[in-house]
């Protein structure tokens, strides 16, 4: 029990000596007192009095950074607003993240260490604040550049509220984007911002259609000649729909739009290799499924029409294949991210009426929710055929692609459905003329028997500055030297409840006199041998 009771002692000394023994020292008198005592004890002393835990007051640089970061923080809210590329809700956001790293600087700032690691930090940050001003300011240039909407506020954010519908002109010039010139791209997007429904409208440039402003018809190309404005109505008069806005870009600038985005994944039906364009691209080979394509790549994908039975039938499918795709790269969050890059890409080979404001609304509609759109295509069909009517050459026979109704029905009723149901289109129907629009044959190459025109060769007089609203009638055109292989003929309106009669071939001056005379040799042979047979057989 004895040697028990020794464990016990000597486990609690041990215990005893592993505690701080040094003396406090208490002033009893002070601790009865009736008064506080005035001492306070001196401050604990710190072995690393000037070590990284020790509080300084923020130097100097440390101030002027702490400045320069505020005002490059509030610079980079206000450029990110003029942008309007984000909702409300972001800003705030970023705001406050902009106030907290402020906040942290400044703390880190009473330290010796973590103040230097802070002051390099508001350097870099204040670096990256500024080239993102830069950027914003790019960007916002560019887009000032190619836009000309008057629309601003409220009602440029009806875009994302109601349907609209774009027209997509795509024209073969170099350099500056000229206001008139033909459109070998024209495709309407129908587009509905609540439903997240868009529609493409794809119309061979050959489209043999009633061109807006005039009582004649005219292959679809040939209305850019007039200006956009007259493409676009002629487009609305064929599907029956009001074209209120436009994006006109030529194929520099798609090259460049392409190649901003980073490139395109696009989806080839079928092998083939396009043939070469001068000053464009040379030729290139794509494969059976996804092709990855870079500008030029993509803008060979899109114009090549050679390699195919169809023709610009499948050539218009391809186009919308690339619009498809870069639709879907532009609607990605990346877009924020290239936005001065593609505006910049953009900018001199790029013309829309769309505001400022109707694209930065759209933009920021779609990365508020980044919602997936159903993306849907439409290509209209027809039959080759030659034309001597057209409006833009007359007498000049040239390849027109005659339309087909039933095709045409068919994205009448695609429009009708992205819009919002029944009742939205017209009853508009493109009536061709039967003499000069021939039928189609039963072979597959029919769409592309016919060469088409250069463009050189197809305009026999300069257009006029604007398409006439009432046209006067035009006179039969007289047969000329060179007349061409089925001459016109004088075209009578049909009285009402009647049928238009087929056209009928008359004979040149020069025809008719030989007939005569051959129909009056033939007569005087004729009355010849009647006499000599008679009075011979008067003398027998």
């Amino acid at each position: 029990m004895k040697d028990e009771h020794n464990r016990s002692l000597r486990h609690l000394n041990r215990k005893a000596e592993d505690k701080d023994r040094s003396t406090i020292e208490v002033d009893s008198s002070a601790f009865f007192s009736e008064t506080p005592s005035s001492q306070t004890p001196p401050p604990r002393s710190s072995s690393s009095g000037s070590g990284a835990g020790a509080a300084l007051p923020p130097s100097k640089l440390g101030a002027v950074l702490l400045v320069l970061q505020a005002v490059l923080s509030l610079a980079s809210l206000v450029q990110l607003w003029r942008t309007r590329m984000l909702p409300a809700l972001y800003l705030v956001i970023i705001a406050a993240i902009l106030a907290l790293l402020w906040v942290l600087v400044r703390r880190c700032q009473e330290y010796k260490v973590p103040g230097t690691v802070s002051r390099v930090f508001s350097v870099a940050l204040c670096a990256v604040m500024a080239m993102g001003c830069i950027w914003a300011q790019q960007g916002l240039s560019a887009l000032g550049s190619m836009t000309n909407g008057l629309l601003t506020g409220m009602e440029a954010a009806k875009i994302t509220k109601e349907p609209f519908v774009v027209y997509l002109s795509g024209v073969d010039t170099r350099g500056e984007l000229t206001e008139k010139a033909r459109s070998d791209v024209n495709i309407l997007a129908v587009v509905n911002p609540k439903t997240k429904q868009v529609a493409l409208i794809n119309t061979p440039r050959d489209y043999y259609v009633d061109l807006a402003g005039t009582n004649s018809k005219d292959k679809l190309t040939h209305a850019g000649l007039y200006g956009v404005e007259t493409s676009m109505e002629t487009l609305g008069n064929l599907y029956g729909v009001e074209v209120t806005d436009y994006i006109r870009i030529n194929f520099a600038g798609f090259m460049s739009i392409v190649d901003a985005l980073g490139g395109v994944d696009v989806y080839s039906d079928q092998a083939f290799t396009s043939v070469g364009s001068p000053g464009y691209y040379d030729p290139t080979s794509f494969v059976e499924g996804w092709n990855h394509l870079d500008g030029k790549a993509a803008l060979a994908f899109a114009r090549e029409r050679h390699a195919f039975a169809s023709g610009d039938i499948q050539r218009g499918i391809d186009q919308m294949k690339v619009i498809d795709a870069m639709l879907n790269k532009i609607k990605s969050p990346a877009l924020l991210m290239n936005f001065s890059k593609l505006m910049d890409a953009a900018s001199d080979c790029f013309v829309t009426s769309l505001s400022q404001d109707q694209i930065s609304a759209l933009v920021r509609m779609q990365l508020s929710d980044f919602a997936e759109w159903d993306i849907q295509s439409c290509t209209v069909t027809g039959s080759s055929g030659t034309s001597t009517k057209c409006y833009s050459a007359k007498g000049q026979k040239l390849y027109v692609m005659k339309p087909d109704e039933s095709s045409v029905n068919k994205a009448k009723e695609l429009i009708a459905s992205v819009l919002g149901g029944d009742g939205t289109v017209s009853s508009t129907s493109q009536t061709p003329e039967k003499t000069e629009v021939h039928t189609p044959t039963t072979d597959p190459n029919a769409a592309v028997s016919v060469p088409e025109e250069s463009a050189d060769s197809v305009i026999l007089e300069a257009p006029a500055e604007s398409v006439p609203e009432q046209p006067e009638e035009q006179p039969a055109e007289q047969p000329a030297e060179t007349t061409p292989a089925e001459p016109e003929t004088p075209a009578t309106q049909p009285a009402e409840g009647e049928t238009e009669a087929p056209s009928i071939s008359l004979p040149s001056q020069e025809e008719l006199e030989q007939s005569a005379s051959s129909l009056y040799g033939a007569a005087s042979t004729i009355l010849d041998a009647l006499l000599g047979s008679s009075s011979n057989n008067e003398k027998a």
